[in-house]
């Protein structure tokens, strides 16, 4: 399997907000949340400031996703 960079401009994903107010997850409503993709609509919870490892590889993608071969640098350096 060929494997696309998420930095392609053909590949689309989101940064959701949080939406709700601290007082239920912690976050302004403002704040990014989750990190989505655009096509399945598969999302991953965003770290917090002192955890920064959440990546586009770690999206639970639907089987049948057009962006399922789309990792990062990291991902293909150290995996593929």
């Amino acid at each position: 399997m060929s494997l696309r960079s998420f930095a392609s401009p053909k590949t689309h994903f989101r940064i959701v907000q949080s939406g709700t107010p601290p007082s239920v997850d912690g976050l302004a409503i403002t704040e990014p949340k989750y990190l989505e993709c655009a096509e399945c609509g598969a999302r991953v919870r965003i770290d917090g400031p002192e955890g920064h490892t959440t990546t586009i590889d770690n999206l639970p993608h639907e089987r049948d996703c057009g962006q399922r071969d789309v990792v990062s640098q990291y991902f293909e350096e150290r995996f593929a």
